[in-house]
């Protein structure tokens, strides 16, 4: 007849592992740190680390894992705040270039995306016309994918429907159309005349 098993010690439980003297008990050692230790939970964890390595759990053994965990902390926050000033770093040099939101014609599609270097993109792209370009960032990509969403092929590609068509002549009549040359694959299906259409204001 099969034997009940017995209940399984979770593997996320640090504090039941097997080979501990204190399997059972919730929080070992907890009687020598004092409570109002702000890195108290912490050096609870190295020492018990310090148990199952098979360290003698002694008023030494605590000293230096009370020391050895504020020196991991102090690390932890140095890089944190290290990592913190680099990030800011980036994002102001990030912002300090010129960013480009382009309409560009792949096949039938339209594609609307955002760079810093507008000859890099489309010289992976390889667009079969560039249809127009304004400065703009991520936010501004954003927002015309929001604005196009009922029109999106997928990702960044969206069908030609009248409203995409009418903000990219908008943009044309507003900025000019864009005189770009370089990596173009023309098809013989060009979408806009070179120069932009006369305003309709009377």
């Amino acid at each position: 007849m099969p034997q009940p098993r017995g209940a399984r010690i979770g593997v996320h439980d640090p504090y039941r592992m097997k080979g501990s003297a204190n399997v059972g008990r919730r929080i070992p050692h907890a009687d020598k740190v004092p409570a109002d230790d702000p890195n108290r939970t912490d050096i609870l964890i190295t020492l018990h680390r310090f148990e199952l390595a098979g360290i003698e759990i002694d008023d030494r053994a605590i000293e230096i894992a009370a020391k050895l965990t504020r020196w991991h902390i102090g690390n932890a926050e140095e890089r944190d705040r290290i990592y913190a000033e680099e990030r800011a770093a980036r994002e102001a040099e990030a912002a300090a270039r010129e960013c480009w939101v382009y309409y560009i014609r792949c096949g039938r599609l339209i594609k609307i995306g955002m760079t810093t270097n507008l000859a890099g993109r489309f010289a992976s792209l390889r667009p079969n016309e560039v249809l127009a370009i304004e400065e703009g960032g991520g936010e501004r990509e954003e927002e015309m994918h929001q604005r196009f969403a009922e029109l999106r092929a997928g990702g960044e590609y969206f069908h030609p429907g009248p409203a995409l068509q009418q903000h990219i002549l908008a943009l044309r009549e507003e900025l000019g159309a864009p005189n770009w040359t370089a990596s173009i694959v023309p098809d013989g299906g060009d979408w806009f005349s070179a120069e932009p259409p006369a305003s309709s204001a009377t």
